[in-house]
């Protein structure tokens, strides 16, 4: 059972105050004015975590067959404390070996994007992505990626298939991004996606369908689920001035309020620790990091209730514990938000379009994830250009003509981000109108020549017909 369960207020008090020394494995003791040794007692914590992670590692650098997302949060943990641990380099060698294997089990017909996800953020994020092949990394993943935006993995047995869920789209987003392997368009789909999973509460499902499973070990609650997604949509550039992002990050502060629905849930804990600290929300944060340590175990490592193996310590929930003990806030010195690019989309009418007719030029289903103001520059091929979201073009001249469309949004960091579209059309010779005229061909004159004929000969026959029906006229008698 978990050696501490409830912390006492001058201890949580303690922890707010030296929030930005808890990255100090092994700080010099400090007395605080109640007699409380604060320090030792938070990095404590945080080093029986670690000796946990080195003392459970498999001979092979991982922590269980299967269980790559396992030895992913436990490689980064180990990796954050000590970026020369050779515990933590063992586990990357195994990662390696995995992702780069194109057999390797997640990689084929019943493969979750969840997994080589997170090996591939861990990886990335930790400054090891030279030991990948990233490119084809990076294509196995997207391979995941369906027409909805989202990423399946997530196995429904009321459907009998794999399908979506946000967990696997989550988890893709996260090692695409950091690793610089997505395309814009993929990624704004994957996000997009995303956004159509959140509740009225601000919350976000699994599924379509499905609001949780506590069988699915990277999401296995609303509130891990939550939190998750919000990560994931800060890596894509989402700030909490967002309404959807503010909406969840409510829904997880009412979490923490309910003390994460009592004992237990440390994996949603350690999540909504980083959602708060990538959002620069320090209070919340520091909570989460009192209830993690109040949840640990005896054996110094975590164990989340909603497993199978509660309460046994596994690795997926102290590798994570410990990277939400470890990770900074912006405030301590992150990077700040990253502009998210925006992207451009036009359409026309006319669809084929001709000479000296007016075509209309419509980009208003351009957008930007950040809500940035937008910048439309339009050129059309034949030397002329304007600005605006809508334009309306005529073309004087028949041939192909490129119409090129580039948005510019108003973010920084690292400044106004754009992109382009483009689109070659072909313009129609103008419709030839045909004016009345004397035949010129052999053909129009033989028919225009036996009609006038046949119209003389009818209307002879008709004169002859009346003038025979009337007899004979009689002479017109002299008057003398």
């Amino acid at each position: 059972m978990p050696a501490l369960k409830v912390l006492p207020l001058s201890f949580a008090i303690i922890i707010l105050a030296l929030s930005s020394t808890i990255l100090v494995r092994s700080p010099q003791m400090e007395s605080q004015s109640d007699g409380t040794q604060s320090l030792p007692l938070v990095s404590s914590g945080l080093n029986a975590a670690l000796d946990w992670l080195t003392a459970n590692q498999l001979a092979s650098g991982s922590y269980g067959d299967y269980q790559e997302h396992w030895t992913a949060a436990s490689a980064y943990a180990l990796w954050l404390n000590n970026s020369n641990s050779a515990e933590a380099a063992a586990s990357y060698s195994y990662l390696a070996t995995q992702m780069n294997n194109s057999s390797t089990w997640f990689w084929g017909a019943y493969g979750e994007a969840d997994v080589p996800g997170a090996v591939l953020y861990s990886i990335a994020s930790s400054s090891n992505q030279g030991l990948i092949n990233t490119t084809d990394a990076g294509a196995g993943l997207l391979q995941f990626q369906q027409s909805t935006g989202g990423f399946r993995g997530y196995y429904d047995t009321t459907q009998g298939q794999t399908v979506t869920s946000s967990v696997d789209t989550d988890m893709a987003l996260l090692g695409l991004i950091d690793s610089n392997s997505i395309p814009l368009q993929n990624r704004t789909f994957a996000a997009l996606y995303l956004l159509s999973l959140q509740n009225p509460d601000g919350s976000f499902n699994l599924t379509n369908t499905i609001s949780y499973d506590p069988l699915y070990s990277l999401g296995p609650d609303p509130i891990s689920i939550t939190a998750l997604t919000l990560l994931a949509l800060k890596s894509d550039g989402f700030t909490s001035a967002n309404p959807t992002i503010s909406q969840a990050l409510n829904f997880l502060s009412k979490s923490v309020a309910s003390n994460f629905e009592e004992n237990g849930h440390v994996y949603s804990a350690a999540m909504s620790s980083l959602a708060f600290k990538a959002y620069d929300q320090p209070d919340n944060a520091i909570t989460s990091v009192v209830y993690i340590l109040s949840q640990q175990d005896n054996d110094g490592g975590f164990a989340d209730s909603g497993r199978s193996t509660y309460p046994e310590s596994n690795a997926l929930d102290t590798g994570w514990a410990v990277i939400a003990l470890e990770t900074r806030s912006s405030e301590e010195g992150a990077l700040s938000p990253i502009n998210s690019p925006p992207v451009a989309v036009f359409s026309l009418i006319p669809q084929t379009p001709t000479v000296g007719v007016a075509i209309h030029f419509d980009a208003s289903a351009s957008l930007d994830l950040d809500s940035d103001q937008l910048l439309f520059i339009w050129t059309f091929g034949d030397g002329s250009g304007t600005h605006g979201s809508s334009s309306i073009h005529t073309y004087t001249e028949a041939g192909n003509f490129t119409v090129t469309l580039t948005v510019i949004d108003s973010g920084t960091n690292p400044g106004p981000l754009s992109d382009t579209t483009s689109l070659t059309m072909t313009i129609q010779p103008a419709p030839v109108q045909k004016s009345p005229t004397f035949p010129t061909n052999t053909t129009e004159l033989w028919i225009l020549t036996g009609a006038a004929g046949a119209v003389a000969i009818i209307g002879a026959a008709y004169y002859l017909g009346r003038k025979s029906a009337r007899g004979p006229v009689a002479p017109t008698p002299v008057t003398r």
